[in-house]
């Protein structure tokens, strides 16, 4: 086997390898610029908010859930709300979990139920009688659910400090967190500003 046919392989294998991080990388950036879009006072912010989205479960591969995931961190962001506490995302998956081992209660289910709602709402409803569980279990699906977020919650997931070039995606921007443009030095302008 030739070196170059080896360099073509391990080239070969490696974008094979990397490809479904890239993906996410351009889901990721499609919810950013949707989040920009619905809220356009926070999009500075939001254009910055990247290192939020990691996904926290191999099952985020696949695309509505880790969507579903962005979607409601980019939320918060916009309206300055806390981004540890689980998403609906991480609860769909992490309840998905538990009733692989155990069967769910009614505020189980219900919790189940409702995070599937928040979480993915383009996607078929897989719960018709949720109006009836929340009825009958709203107070304990709503226990459940404060008590779930905040078990899953990821304690470095915050907005750190912001520092921006002022470009963005190549672009040069007026951002929020860009440094003021510095303009050139102009002496007739110093002289006539003191008076000489």
């Amino acid at each position: 086997m030739s070196a170059e046919s080896t360099l073509a392989e391990l080239r070969d294998a490696t974008a094979a390898e990397l490809a479904p991080m890239f993906e996410q990388m351009e889901w990721a950036e499609d919810e950013i610029s949707a989040a920009r879009h619905r809220h356009p006072r926070a999009a500075d912010t939001l254009h910055h908010s990247f290192a939020l989205l990691r996904p926290t479960s191999d099952r985020m591969s696949t695309e509505f859930v880790y969507r579903g995931h962005c979607r409601e961190l980019l939320d918060r962001v916009a309206c300055r709300e806390d981004t540890r506490p689980g998403t609906a995302a991480e609860t769909v998956l992490a309840m998905c979990e538990v009733a692989t081992a155990t069967p769910l209660s009614s505020s189980g289910a219900g919790l189940l139920f409702r995070m599937w709602e928040q979480a993915f709402p383009g996607q078929a409803r897989i719960d018709h009688h949720l109006e009836h569980r929340e009825t009958l279990h709203g107070e304990r699906i709503d226990d459940a659910e404060a008590e779930t977020r905040a078990k899953l919650a990821v304690p470095d997931r915050v907005l750190g400090p912001i520092e921006c070039t002022g470009w963005h995606h190549g672009a040069q921007v007026t951002c929020a967190y860009a440094p003021p443009p510095t303009l050139p030095f102009e002496p007739r302008t110093a002289l006539m500003v003191s008076g000489r």
